[in-house]
């Protein structure tokens, strides 16, 4: 693995040699595609359009988020910025002197890159979302993806070299995790989000209840595989907080590390939000799509931002002092928030209206 080290390090020099004076555009890409700023913020704007979509979304980001967190844990691998300083494969020689920016200090294990993950899922979202917007609109434009595929690999390049450059991931790690993002949207939409919302599938609208159980049982065992995963490589002598340690002996700012980083935090929030999908979601959510004539958006959008303050409130002022207690509450908001923009929102949007229904259930 030094060896593969070393290749990224030289990567990411020559990156951050390169493209000096693209230090601002690298900088937004990084925020541009941060999972927490992708589930704070495009979550519970992507409500207020389309429930199945926003559903969509929260399963992909919930599951990947909670998939490249354990995979993290699993394979324990470094980041540039540490292990350049840590190794001692470049004794007797120069070793390199890596760049380290605002976003540079992550604290968990480096590999997949889940920023990586984040984009390659949401890229591929947003393809089908546009297919099912034209084919249920009758809008088809036949050349729209000569346009939108180069445009997004390119968005999805730019994120990965984004990561090189500010030193927090190697090259095969962000290689990693857009592999893993662009297999896990698909598979997610076709085999398990698709399949219950519109009733083609072993669990259709005849069987919610069982179903929603289903769905349940499978949320709760990704709970009980964070928690052996945890004291698992407890019991093999590794702390699971080391890289934390490793981000604050050699971050040259400790105020840019911050807790969303941390693998615990990305549990708790992931594992909370496949809790509240498998109890919000059902065949229901798709009253609430792009082409619902009997909504109004303005009510639905003064709903969500309403929530959004609520809840973002309540998340800030929680106590700090007590470990477990902060991440039992943040647990808690993060299982509650599905059902307040997936059918809290929809609900409010469409109380002006004697009758819901979007007058079409169809298979997407």
């Amino acid at each position: 693995m030094d060896r593969l080290y070393a290749l990224g390090v030289s990567c990411i020099e020559f990156l951050q040699d390169w493209f000096a004076d693209s230090e601002n555009y690298f900088e937004w890409v990084n925020d541009l595609s941060n999972p927490h700023y992708v589930m704070e913020y495009l979550f519970p704007f992507v409500s207020t359009l389309d429930s199945v979509f926003a559903a969509q979304l929260l399963l992909c980001m919930s599951f990947g988020g909670w998939l490249n967190s354990v995979m993290k844990w699993w394979l324990l691998e470094d980041r540039p910025y540490w292990w350049v300083r840590e190794t001692s494969f470049y004794e007797g020689a120069r070793r390199p002197q890596l760049r380290q920016f605002r976003q540079t200090c992550e604290t968990g294990p480096g590999s997949p890159s889940g920023h990586s993950t984040t984009v390659a899922m949401l890229l591929l979202l947003a393809i089908m979302w546009i297919s099912h917007i034209m084919n249920d609109r009758k809008c088809y434009i036949w050349w729209w993806k000569y346009i939108v595929y180069p445009v997004f690999a390119c968005a999805l390049g730019s994120v990965m070299l984004a990561r090189m450059f500010v030193a927090t991931h190697f090259p095969h790690q962000t290689l990693m995790g857009a592999l893993v993002g662009s297999l896990l949207a698909p598979a997610l939409c076709i085999y398990v989000c698709d399949p219950y919302v519109w009733g083609f599938g072993p669990h259709g609208r005849s069987d919610t209840r069982r179903a929603v159980a289903w769905h349940v049982f499978s949320a709760l065992v990704t709970v009980a595989i964070s928690v052996v995963t945890y004291f698992s490589l407890t019991l093999c002598g590794w702390d699971p907080h080391w890289t934390v340690k490793l981000a604050f002996r050699w971050c040259e700012n400790p105020e840019d590390i911050h807790v969303s980083t941390t693998p615990m935090y990305a549990l708790v929030q992931a594992t909370a939000s496949m809790l509240g999908w498998a109890l919000a979601v059902t065949p229901a959510v798709a009253q609430f799509r792009h082409y619902t004539k009997n909504r109004s958006l303005i009510l639905s959008g003064l709903a969500m931002y309403l929530l959004y303050c609520g809840t973002r409130h309540l998340q800030e002022n929680i106590d700090k002092n007590s470990t477990l207690w902060f991440y039992s509450m943040q647990f808690l908001l993060a299982a509650v928030r599905p059902f307040l923009y997936l059918r809290v929102v929809p609900t409010i949007s469409m109380l002006p209206y004697p009758s819901v229904g979007t007058g079409k259930h169809k298979r997407e």
